[in-house]
């Protein structure tokens, strides 16, 4: 298939998520510099016939790669990917057989547990976490269950509360769990969206952050930074991710999967 050498698709679950803006500004940025149109089509989420619309359209448009931002490639449309012979990158997640730049969310699950446990949180719970999701989700859960045992803290089922790491779903979690007798003292949520969804029950509900309640985040978007109090997260290098993505297409390199260094950004929250 001809390829042009100035156009780069972008393929995007949802616009709305907080963590999807860094990304799209890195990638336009960059791409600007170097001459190169950006082409963005939202797939939704877990909608395959959605996603091959976008392939489609990205092969029509002879995009000379593709940079997939957190989208989960059914069989069939993996399959589909590679008969159109379209470079992929995907952040955020794992795609077989295509490059991936990726932080280790088992990982940083269990540094921002183990980060809650060592202030001397004893009852930390995990939410907005989609349990059903292959990588992100269940890397988070397994993170944060190794720091409880990891220091010999009990697993309680309760504490885990499933979400699509939405504001809403923090919102949700927060009413689930502060409202019972045995409420935890730090909530982790799975993104800084749901973290904020915690935030809101809790002022709504004259709970004190941090006094009462820990929240820890996960991202390090621009919520972090305007809800009050500033928001505690563990930061995935988005600018940077977007960056790489648009240069390793440019060089039209085929690198193994690379993982990026996150840290934990320390604020008001905890």
């Amino acid at each position: 298939m001809a390829k042009t050498s100035n156009l780069i698709g972008v393929i995007i679950t949802d616009s709305k998520t907080s963590f999807a803006a860094p990304i799209i500004d890195s990638v336009e940025d960059t791409a600007y510099t170097n001459g190169i149109r950006i082409l963005l089509a939202h797939c939704g989420s877990g909608d395959p016939k959605r996603l091959r619309f976008c392939l489609d359209l990205m092969a029509g448009q002879k995009v000379n790669g593709i940079i997939s931002v957190a989208v989960q490639f059914d069989a069939t449309n993996l399959k589909h990917l590679n008969a159109i012979s379209i470079p992929l990158i995907s952040l955020n997640v794992t795609v077989p057989q295509h490059t991936s730049i990726t932080i280790d969310d088992e990982r940083a699950a269990y540094d921002g547990t183990t980060f809650l446990i060592n202030r001397g949180y004893r009852h930390p719970a995990l939410v907005g976490v989609a349990r059903h999701n292959p990588q992100n989700g269940i890397q988070r859960i397994t993170g944060y269950q190794k720091a409880l045992q990891a220091a010999n803290l009990p697993l309680i089922p309760d504490n885990i509360v499933e979400g699509d790491f939405s504001f809403e779903a923090g919102q949700q979690a927060a009413k689930k769990l502060l409202t019972g007798a045995n409420r935890p003292d730090a909530i982790f949520a799975a993104s800084d969206d749901a973290a904020a969804g915690v935030l809101s029950y809790a002022y709504e509900h004259s709970i004190k952050v941090p006094d009462e309640l820990a929240v820890l985040g996960f991202d390090d978007s621009h919520v972090a930074k305007i809800v009050t109090p500033a928001l505690t997260t563990v930061k995935q290098p988005f600018s940077e991710m977007g960056r790489m993505a648009v240069e390793k297409i440019m060089a039209h390199s085929t690198a193994e999967n690379i993982t990026v260094p996150y840290r934990i950004m320390e604020r008001q929250s905890v």
